[in-house]
């Protein structure tokens, strides 16, 4: 564009005004419309972006702050951007839970376990989160089943799908299969001191 601009400007100083801009016009103009909408759009959509997030942001809070902040959330998720809608999503399960209704809250963590369009890590921490807040009468099996593909899996809630299943086993009477999956927690590599403390003590007293 330089080379267009200083043939330009040589040409006015001999006066072949028309010419020049039969010649150039219609490229000056093109980039000076690129340059301002291109402008114009990043800052445009940068603004845009920061106000949907603030306001977002600001709706999440105010949902979570009213006197049914489940009942808060579920009428303005549809307004949330992505990110704070999965929040919401999260929390309408806890306080489902909170408020005693396991059925709901497993549901709600189900659902999102289940929605392809949300990360792989959420997904599962939905799923082992579907199985801690399960009913009781859920059976032992089903819940396994539904943790195994964490238990058996090599992602970072392993060492929690474990114990998990560590307590299942422990509700039916399984004291073996209980054990070797606390053994399990205490040998792998990428797990919390805490968790690891609290496994190593139930196998000791299991032991015993």
């Amino acid at each position: 564009m330089a080379d267009i601009f200083d043939e330009i400007n040589e040409d006015l100083k001999r006066d072949r005004t028309q010419a020049l801009w039969t010649k150039y016009g219609k490229y000056v103009i093109a980039a000076a419309l690129a340059v301002v909408l291109g402008v114009g759009a990043s800052q445009g959509f940068s603004a845009w972006t920061r106000s949907q997030a603030e306001a977002a942001a600001n709706l999440y809070q105010q949902s979570l702050a009213a006197d049914d902040a489940v009942a808060a959330l579920e009428q303005n998720i549809g307004e949330l951007t992505d990110g704070y809608a999965l929040l919401g999503r999260f929390q309408i399960a806890a306080g489902l839970a909170g408020a005693g209704d396991a059925e709901g809250a497993e549901a709600g963590y189900l659902d999102i376990a289940e929605d392809t369009s949300v990360t792989t890590l959420y997904r599962d921490a939905a799923l082992l989160l579907s199985a801690m807040n399960a009913p009781e009468s859920r059976p032992a099996g089903e819940l396994q089943a539904r943790i195994a593909p964490l238990a058996d899996g090599a992602g970072p809630w392993k060492a929690m799908a474990l114990e998990l299943g560590a307590g299942l086993d422990l509700r039916d009477g399984n004291t073996d299969a209980a054990l070797s999956k606390l053994e399990m927690i205490v040998e792998l590599a990428d797990v919390s001191a805490e968790l690891r403390q609290r496994a190593a003590q139930l196998v000791a007293i299991l032991k015993s």
